[in-house]
């Protein structure tokens, strides 16, 4: 009974202009609520012209903005309803918790649009990682300065944690390390899976890259990881990034070889390379570039647009190959290491002296 009496004083006590204030203040969270998405798509479409609707109702910066308005709708009934003075401070309280964390949301997902504008609409590993790692900063500023709006002292709690990452950030040195290397790694692109790659002593093809390691199959077929943070320290040789390799070598031929046979033999060699139709003509050089007293030394030059691999050594084994069918054409054969000496030989029956070459191999 004494309840029904309270509850009947409670409604006697109401005043008109209370009940019209709830009433504003419910039509106006409804209107914001209805008209928070439209807004919120309109004022993104201003600086997002190249998306379409669906698109930017997908981004995290729309689905921030819409709740952001919500909120706003509660704050503005609070208002109208002319609220006492503790419970209007405790609303304020919260509108600015509101406001701090939309904020934080805004501008992770404005990252995220960055750096999904560059890859449209196609998350990629570095920009997951990116987006996370700025979305956990501004959380983590979010939540300290949630707590200090309502008075909580973490200054206790943030001298443990200080002490704690300290031990965990030496633990972790290598670690970190990695995840940034990894990073340098992933923006500067010095390389991409599939290319062939020279890392220190390590020769192989990139198989995978990841935050931490770089896993390189070699020609041995074996899988080589390699940290990250010795693949940045490292000078890195990127072959899948050529447009041509060149093949060199020289043709030692004997010294008694004569100027004729040399010119037709270089000739010779100038003619099949030229029609070549993996040779870049313009780059073939064949000369006599050295005489001593050993050999006669030819040089062959070339620049080739093959640049596979293991095409390229096959397309070695047919220049050499090639070659070695020229000398024999010719009727010319390499040079070997050695020397000629001439021993004298005195025959009982006559003066005249007579030097018989023996050839002395090396």
């Amino acid at each position: 009974m004494d309840k029904i009496q309270a509850i009947a004083q409670f409604i006697r006590n109401i005043e008109i202009k209370q009940i019209i204030n709830l009433i504003i203040a419910i039509v106006s969270v409804i209107v914001i609520l209805l008209i928070g998405p439209f807004v919120s798509y309109v004022v993104l479409k201003i600086f997002l012209k190249k998306y379409e609707k669906d698109e930017i109702k997908n981004l995290s910066v729309y689905k921030a903005l819409k709740t952001f308005l919500g909120f706003l709708g509660f704050f503005v009934a609070s208002k109208i309803l002319n609220l006492n003075e503790v419970q209007d401070a405790f609303c304020n309280k919260c509108f600015e918790v509101v406001i701090i964390w939309s904020i934080a949301r805004i501008v992770a997902g404005a990252v995220e649009i960055r750096e999904l504008s560059k890859n449209r609409f196609s998350k990629n590993f570095f920009t997951s990682v990116v987006s996370n790692i700025i979305r956990i900063i501004l959380y983590i500023v979010s939540l300290y300065l949630t707590l200090k709006i309502f008075g909580y002292d973490i200054g206790g709690l943030a001298t443990g944690i200080g002490l704690t990452g300290a031990v965990v950030a030496l633990a972790a040195q290598d670690f970190i390390k990695q995840i940034i290397s990894g990073l340098a790694i992933l923006t500067d692109k010095p390389f991409k899976i599939g290319d062939w790659v020279d890392i220190n002593e390590i020769s192989g093809t990139v198989e995978d890259i990841t935050i931490k390691s770089t896993k390189i199959r070699t020609i041995e077929d074996t899988i080589v990881t390699v940290p990250n943070d010795l693949v940045t320290s490292s000078n890195v040789i990127n072959w899948g990034m050529i447009k041509k390799r060149v093949y060199e070598t020289k043709l030692n031929l004997p010294l008694e070889t004569e100027e004729a046979v040399i010119e037709k033999l270089t000739n010779r060699i100038k003619f099949i390379l030229r029609y070549n139709e993996d040779i870049i003509t313009d780059s073939i050089r064949v000369n006599l570039i050295k005489i001593d007293d050993m050999a006669l030394s030819i040089e062959i030059y070339v620049e080739t647009t093959i640049i596979n691999y293991v095409s390229f050594k096959e397309f070695c084994n047919k220049i050499n190959l090639t070659l070695l069918n020229i000398l024999d054409t010719q009727g010319v054969k390499p040079a070997y290491p050695g020397k000629n000496i001439y021993v004298k030989n005195f025959e009982k029956e006559s003066t005249k002296r007579i030097a018989k070459p023996v050839k002395v191999i090396k």
